[in-house]
């Protein structure tokens, strides 16, 4: 029962931590990180799937990420991620397919594993000269698994549905509005004592006061919960190197970082402090690419 009990601790301590995927602390966008998270208006692409679906709709080309962090620097855990993303016809928006995976691991046993896979579309419901209406929604799969004990006992794994949705409000070239609500549909996980995953609501507004320059604000709330406020700025310091800074409430903390594009390459770093544990560094690859797979195929 002590070794049953070790276990069950350990694999929970993420909940705890604030790096848990259920509940979705830090998605694994580092880019956004990199400005407190105060992204829900300006995410766009591949990097809109974790904040708000409906900006999938403002996608120009096939965009690729793939990111690594180990949660406030706690070495047995893992957390990894890739997106994928198209846009598709004008009228059909774009789609995206991404994976995430936290695994908690010690001396070389994996205690826990919880896993996401979601298909995301979003799509423009409304555009022209000066503003445009995007809405979008997310389906995952959500599935968590405790491993097995000493003696090889089955600890128990489970799955569940999820929704997320969102959307965007494009207004002349300048304003952005975004909203999403994450798990919209009240997900639930386990068998016997079911455990509610959380159901966080986030509405945003990114400004850009001239080029180069964009200024993020968010207001996130997990029902039942208080609500934080976040905001950054990411600001081009030159045509292939961004700076990024931000700050969030509760916990009061503060996050900085840097994207580095050349060519179809990206490559983004995100710091993120914690006033108890210790700060938290994602790392991201990935590319962008001026067509879609429709237009890559007709190549063909």
């Amino acid at each position: 029962m002590k070794i049953k009990s070790f276990i069950f601790f350990i694999s929970f301590l993420p909940v705890f931590a604030y790096g848990q995927l259920i509940s979705n602390p830090n998605p694994p966008v580092v880019a956004a990180q990199g400005v407190g998270g105060a992204f829900t208006a300006a995410a766009t692409g591949a990097e809109a799937v974790y904040f708000n679906p409906a900006g999938l709709a403002f996608g120009n080309g096939i965009e690729a990420r793939f990111a690594y962090q180990q949660p406030w620097s706690m070495s047995f855990l893992s957390h990894l991620s890739a997106i994928g993303y198209t846009p598709l016809s004008k009228r059909a928006g774009g789609v995206a397919l991404s994976v995430q995976s936290l695994i908690t691991r010690d001396d070389g046993s994996t205690l826990a594993n919880e896993s996401e896979v979601a298909l995301s579309h979003g799509i423009l419901l409304q555009e022209d000269i000066h503003s445009s209406l995007a809405f979008g929604y997310s389906l995952k799969l959500i599935s968590y698994s405790l491993g097995e004990s000493v003696t090889g006992e089955d600890l128990g794994s489970s799955s569940t549905f999820g929704m997320d949705v969102g959307a965007t409000a494009q207004l002349w070239d300048r304003f952005r509005l975004g909203g999403a609500f994450k798990n919209i549909n009240h997900p639930q996980l386990g068998s016997d004592s079911k455990r509610d995953l959380p159901r966080i609501f986030s509405g945003g507004v990114a400004y850009t006061p001239y080029y180069g320059v964009r200024v993020t604000f968010d207001l996130e709330r997990e029902l039942d919960s208080e609500s934080q406020f976040k905001g950054g700025v990411n600001a081009m310091i030159a045509k292939p190197l961004d700076l990024r800074f931000g700050v969030i409430t509760n916990p009061n903390s503060f996050s900085a970082g840097f994207g580095f594009h050349w060519r179809e390459l990206v490559v983004d770093y995100a710091f993120i402090y914690h006033p108890v544990l210790q700060p938290s560094h994602l790392v991201g690859i990935g590319f962008n690419l001026s067509q879609s797979l429709s237009d890559l195929w007709r190549e063909k």
